[in-house]
């Protein structure tokens, strides 16, 4: 049998793990009889990659690309003597601290971006380690891409020999970044001038955009289903609309990542009756938590000191134990023996600082933001134990 090996995750609010968050949990594990072992490690992963190819008639193109955006080891075990016989259940709370600039978890046919934590136990006499692994479904925080709310203006003239052959459309969009599962909502005046009915339609589109090694983009524009509304407005006539695009739950824009964009639209069309075309405006929005939303936790970091771990090896952030009696086992661990502990606190004040510019294609020119940092000393003279708070990054 060898060895069994559970990693049970800590349930969260909406079953995602926040960039810049905690990941915490347990790791059970039972090896049946005294196996000596090189080292046992379990580790924190994420990374992305994306590849794809072209054709054509005479060739094929191969493209892809890939990136690593965390990756923590902590040593469980390590074999400082040769002899020594590893065998019985164990129990090790965990903890690891997810970066804030990280991509949200993504995966479709092209690119893949994932985050798991893998325990490794590795045999003294093979050279083939056995891995356990958990997917970590992971969000982020996105960049906002306009000031709000926003105007824009849609014109179109009508190829016709009278005088009436003018559509004009002004609207405001009342906030451009909002998180899953809220509502664009968009008033829009549109003057008529023409002899023809027209219909204006707003739809939601996803604009993915995956970037190679050798930058080499392909872009992807997919219509969001049950997104979409349509208005008539009569011949010769002025209307007053109030539209609301919904977004879901699952719709994020993707940004800190090289390999991949996933970004958002709300697209207005003026539909027309043949023999004219259509006239169309997208206006950049974003779906997710901006950056001074995310909770940044404080964190208990564990200074690995050789001993095989057990149910209390390291301390639970915030009094968090699996059971009970996980709880009284750690308060008598730590009577027989003080650890020291690292506490580091990361406060996030962060205002976003937009600065852009809106040209007749609507785009964004630039965008910074600015973090402040905050520290501080504090020590427990009572019970001998010294910290630090460390500045958040």
């Amino acid at each position: 049998m060898g060895v069994i090996c559970q990693i049970l995750l800590d349930k969260t609010a909406n079953g995602v793990f926040q960039a810049g968050g905690l990941v915490t949990g347990t790791l059970k594990y039972f090896i049946d009889k005294p196996t000596q072992y090189r080292g046992i490690t379990m580790c924190l992963l994420g990374k992305g990659k994306c590849q794809w190819t072209e054709s054509t008639s005479s060739s094929t193109s191969y493209y892809s690309n890939s990136e690593e955006f965390t990756n923590q080891i902590v040593n469980l075990y390590v074999n400082t003597d040769k002899k020594e016989l590893v065998s019985g259940a164990f129990e090790y709370p965990f903890q690891f601290l997810l970066p804030i600039d990280i991509p949200p978890s993504f995966k479709d046919d092209v690119c893949v971006i994932e985050y798991k934590i893998t325990v490794t136990f590795e045999k003294a006499n093979t050279r083939k380690p056995k891995n356990f692994d958990v997917a970590i479904p992971v969000t982020s925080y996105v960049y906002p891409c306009s000031l709000e709310p926003m105007m824009f203006c849609l014109k179109k003239n009508l190829f016709s020999f009278k005088p009436s052959n003018k559509i004009e459309v002004k609207g405001e969009i009342t906030k451009t970044c909002i998180r899953p599962g809220e509502n664009f909502e968009m008033t829009l005046t549109v003057n008529n001038d023409t002899n023809l009915e027209i219909f204006i339609k707003t739809q939601l589109v996803n604009r993915l955009i995956y970037i190679s090694s050798c930058k080499h983009q392909k872009k992807f524009e997919p219509l969001i289903k049950n997104a979409s509304i349509m208005s008539s407005v009569a011949a010769n006539s002025v209307a007053n609309l109030i539209c609301v695009v919904p977004t879901f739950q699952d719709l994020r824009s993707i940004n800190h990542t090289k390999i991949m964009r996933g970004e958002y639209k709300v697209r207005v069309t003026v539909k027309l009756h043949f023999p004219h075309s259509n006239a169309v405006l997208d206006i950049p929005v974003a779906i997710g938590l901006r950056k001074h939303e995310l909770a940044i936790p404080a964190t208990v970091s564990y200074h690995y000191d050789g001993a095989q771990p057990s149910c209390s090896s390291i301390a639970p952030h915030n009094d968090i134990f699996a059971n009970k009696d996980e709880k009284n086992d750690f308060m008598q661990k730590e009577k027989e023996d003080s650890r020291n502990f690292e506490i580091v606190k990361e406060e996030s004040s962060e205002d976003d600082e937009i600065d852009f510019d809106v040209n007749d294609a609507i785009k964004l020119e630039k965008l910074d933001i600015k973090e402040f940092e905050d520290g501080g000393d504090e020590e427990n003279n009572d019970k001998g134990w010294h910290n630090k708070e460390a500045q958040s990054r």
